[in-house]
């Protein structure tokens, strides 16, 4: 049946993508070559390419053919995520990626006001549509995009503060709320797999079927809710870890 042989013809492929014979960047054979070396059909080949693109093994480049997708996972230690604190958020994630042999970069930062969605305003504990300042960007790992960032601050906290500066704050966000009486004690971390939006998909520059990490961190005063961080990574290239306790003297993570 022509459904078993596309996958089949899928099969093959990913074995040989798993395996490292076509390694990321490698560029798939012709459509016609596929047919001649599979013995199936035209439309056989389309359909186990489609496949493979669907599992975000695979992607076709307009007019030059279909390629092994380039994506080395990069592993975030979420519990050391925060970063010193006199340390900027900038310099945080880059000194976490040069670590890792990669190369880091962000942009499209904006700073704006909004109204609090039902989402935010819950983690945040306020009420829906009440003001808060929204700090976002763009960040990459060796020039692509690798996750979008959306940082909510309750608009009495933001106000008067470098919060509503539109740039990077060289003290970083934790020390500058600390600045001005709101120091973090703690923080909660929800995290989910789902699809992408068509615009999460346009901006991490995922293929079909290539699912996000999105985690929710709500950051905590003594008293009340301060912050809310929405990260949207790219599934495919983001492997989230955690160590608790005194982990270090084993040669853990790094």
């Amino acid at each position: 049946m022509p459904e078993t042989l596309y996958r089949q013809v899928a099969a093959a492929l990913r074995t040989q993508i798993t395996s490292g014979t076509l390694r990321p960047g490698a560029q798939l054979p012709s459509e016609p070559e596929l047919e001649k070396t599979y013995r199936v059909s035209r439309n056989t080949v389309r359909l186990a390419l489609a496949s493979l693109a669907n599992e975000g093994l695979v992607e076709a480049r307009q007019g030059r053919g279909t390629f092994v997708r380039e994506r080395t996972p990069f592993t975030v230690l979420a519990s050391a995520e925060e970063g010193a604190a006199d340390q900027s958020d900038r310099d945080a994630f880059n000194a976490a990626v040069i670590t890792a042999g990669r190369n880091p970069d962000q942009s499209g930062f904006r700073m704006e006001v909004r109204t609090a969605s039902s989402e935010v305003a819950a983690r945040l504990q306020l009420d829906e549509g009440a003001l808060v300042v929204v700090r976002s960007l763009l960040r990459m790992i060796d020039g692509r995009p690798w996750s979008v960032q959306e940082s909510f601050y309750p608009m009495d906290i933001a106000l008067g503060t470098a919060l509503m500066s539109p740039a990077d704050i060289p003290s970083g966000t934790i020390s500058e709320m600390a600045r001005h009486g709101h120091s973090q004690v703690g923080y909660r971390d929800e995290i989910l797999s789902r699809m992408p939006t068509q615009t999460e998909a346009a901006q991490l520059g995922l293929g079909v079927g290539v699912p996000v990490l999105e985690m929710f961190r709500t950051a905590y005063s003594a008293d009340r809710p301060i912050r809310l961080t929405i990260n949207v990574y790219a599934g495919d290239s983001t492997q989230l870890a955690y160590e608790i306790g005194d982990v270090a003297t084993f040669g853990i993570g790094g």
